[in-house]
């Protein structure tokens, strides 16, 4: 075949440019972002240089344009402010992104970047509380974006500073409970906010406040669960031994009243309590209350009634004399064999007082979805799976996720 018949490269097409090659430190630094924008930020790079720029000095308004996580006319808009120069705080404007996003890298930016706040002093405070080392940027930002829309400024700056493992964490699931906490700490004439034992503040420790929102979780449980005439079975007769009353805990009220006199954890057993594990009874000297007295099956004899906790106030050891007052008054006793249900039953939740509590929240926090909207059992086993979890990747041990 003569040098004349080579097949020779078909020319460009009319109004068709052939694409050009990026720069190996180009296309190293667009394989950063997420991959569903690297194709769109290729094709903007290649109109002009300055998009480049755009990437490297502010990836998240890259990303922005190039996943088209905004409406048409204002990336358009943005777009033309990129080619002609324009500052980076005019391309954030027309965006409608904090410019402090500017200082975090690609990675840092996967989905739609969520509603976060834009004002001086937020950007002041956040500056020093950027992620660095081995935290994951995108974990640090959906989970401050989600803290900003589920409580506050606050709420979000303390949230940005805790080390939380973050694979495989979804920030809706992991701080539901601890957001909706934090915003009932500062709504004190709420009836949740009234349940709160300690309340969420800016300097409050991390394991103080995960803990803190647990117990505030299980005593929304206990309001939901053990209305007055629900449990009536108090297991064992109310009773009087050595000048001390035994007197049964079988409604909120008198649940509540006790944890508060007593400053322990009485209000924690509502689902126990509910599912026929135990039974609680308040040891009274008169008009004192001197113990909390709770009773189960025994370890060792099956079908048969036990003392397994007997407290003084602040969960401290009882006293002798009290230790001889509880065994006497079980001794009196005539129904200490007892066989509890293999399947414990399942007590439903109150929707009706579940949706007064919700209700503040909901309406300030636009439905608040990341909440259950019916509290089922099934529905608060999850938001205690989610908060063990949480407790897990934050190194958070208590007695209450176990």
């Amino acid at each position: 075949m003569g040098q004349s018949s080579k097949v020779l490269p078909a020319a460009p097409s009319e109004g068709r440019r052939p694409k050009v090659r990026l720069s190996k430190p180009v296309e190293q630094l667009v394989n950063r972002f997420e991959q569903s924008a690297r194709r769109e930020l290729r094709r903007l790079i290649r109109t002009s240089s300055r998009f480049a720029d755009l990437a490297e000095s502010f990836p998240g308004a890259a990303y922005t344009l190039a996943a088209r996580h905004t409406d048409r006319q204002s990336r358009q808009h943005a777009a033309r402010l990129v080619r002609e120069g324009a500052k980076l705080k005019d391309v954030a404007l027309a965006l409608d992104l904090p410019l402090w996003l500017r200082r975090l890298p690609p990675e840092a930016f996967t989905g739609k970047i969520g509603p976060l706040p834009d004002n001086e002093t937020f950007a002041r405070r956040i500056a020093t509380r950027l992620p660095s080392g081995r935290t994951d940027p995108a974990f640090w930002l959906a989970s401050v974006s989600f803290a900003y829309m589920a409580a506050d400024e606050d709420f979000a700056l303390w949230l940005a500073e805790q080390s939380i493992c973050s694979e495989g964490a979804h920030p809706e699931r992991l701080f539901s409970v601890l957001a909706a906490y934090a915003w009932y700490s500062k709504a004190p004439l709420t009836s949740a906010c009234r349940l709160i034992v300690v309340p969420w503040r800016p300097e409050i420790a991390f394991d103080t406040a995960l803990c803190a929102a647990k117990s505030w979780l299980n005593r929304l449980r206990l309001v939901m669960q053990l209305e007055p005439g629900k449990l009536v079975d108090s297991w064992l007769r109310q009773g009087e031994a050595m000048g001390h009353q035994f007197v049964p805990l079988l409604n909120q009220e008198d649940i509540l009243e006790e944890a508060q006199a007593m400053q322990n954890c009485a209000d924690q057993y509502a689902d126990r309590l509910a599912r026929e594990k135990c039974r609680l009874f308040s040891v009274r000297r008169g008009t004192i209350r001197v113990a909390t007295l709770e009773i189960g099956p025994h370890p060792r004899e099956t079908g048969i009634l036990a003392i397994t906790q007997l407290k003084a106030r602040h969960n401290m050891p009882a006293s002798t004399e009290i230790w001889q007052a509880a065994h006497a008054w079980l001794a009196s006793q005539t129904g200490l064999k007892r066989l509890l249900p293999v399947v414990a039953q399942e007590r439903a939740l109150n929707a009706r007082i579940w949706d007064d509590l919700i209700e503040p929240y909901r309406q300030s926090k636009a439905g608040a979805a990341w909440l259950p909207s019916i509290p089922t059992q099934i529905a608060f086993s999850r938001l205690d799976s989610d908060m063990t979890d949480l407790a897990r990747r934050a190194g958070v041990t208590s007695w209450l996720f176990t």
